[in-house]
């Protein structure tokens, strides 16, 4: 057969195998040898067929056998400890006080020790007495070197008075006698009771000694120690 002619029969077995399956798959019988134009036909659209993923099989997972929980252990037990030593409570000091900040006081200047000055008398004051007696007497006695108690100086100018520096009592001054000294006679017999001064002058009635009293002539007993009846004031020179 030639090439040609195969052609041709090829043709034609493919188109009834299209015929059949197209019979096949519903499509009404063709009219073959009509001269009409063929009306289109709805093709049919064919539906895809779903695909199923196949579920896998179940396989038995072997459940986790329980483990075993650990037993407690016995705990040690406390031994006897000793009792704890009471620690003492000591007391704190008090706070010491601060003492405060001394200020700057500049000391004090030294006094200075006063020096024996040199009377500016010719005769000092030596000391006075007091005795009882029936009247009441001033005596005034000099001395002319008071280290020599047997210096009794006669001719001395003295006075005896109410005051320092007042009148003579009677405006009389004294001399004193041999035995360096004079009376002045306030009562005899009787008590004349007062304030009595001594000191010493020169011939101008000027005082040279320093003033000797005051002494208080008085009325009281002879046994009493205050008993001054009779005053007798002294005084030396070169002191």
């Amino acid at each position: 057969m030639k090439p040609k002619s195969k052609r041709i029969v090829s043709v034609l077995l493919f188109s009834t195998a299209a015929l059949f399956v197209i019979m096949a798959c519903g499509i009404g019988p063709l009219s073959f040898g009509s001269q009409t134009e063929p009306t289109a036909t709805r093709r049919a659209t064919r539906v895809a067929r779903a695909t199923f993923t196949p579920r896998p099989e179940v396989t038995d997972t072997p459940e986790p056998e329980p483990t075993d929980e650990p037993q407690p252990t016995d705990e040690p037990q406390p031994t006897d400890a000793p009792p704890p030593t009471a620690v003492p409570v000591t007391q704190a000091p008090p706070p010491t006080r601060v003492p405060a900040k001394p200020t700057d006081v500049p000391p004090p200047p030294a006094t200075a020790i006063p020096q024996p000055t040199a009377s500016p008398f010719k005769y000092s004051f030596i000391s006075h007495d007091c005795v009882h007696s029936g009247g009441s007497h001033v005596f005034v006695v000099v001395f002319s070197d008071y280290k020599n108690p047997n210096s009794q100086l006669p001719g001395a100018r003295v006075v005896a008075s109410y005051a320092p520096d007042a009148p003579a009592f009677g405006d009389q001054v004294g001399v004193t006698k041999d035995d360096g000294s004079f009376d002045y006679v306030m009562a005899e017999p009787g008590v004349w009771t007062g304030t009595v001064y001594a000191w010493v002058v020169d011939a101008n009635n000027n005082r040279i000694s320093e003033i000797g009293g005051p002494v208080e002539l008085n009325d009281k007993g002879p046994d009493d120690e205050g008993t001054c009846h009779v005053a007798k004031f002294y005084f030396a020179a070169g002191k």
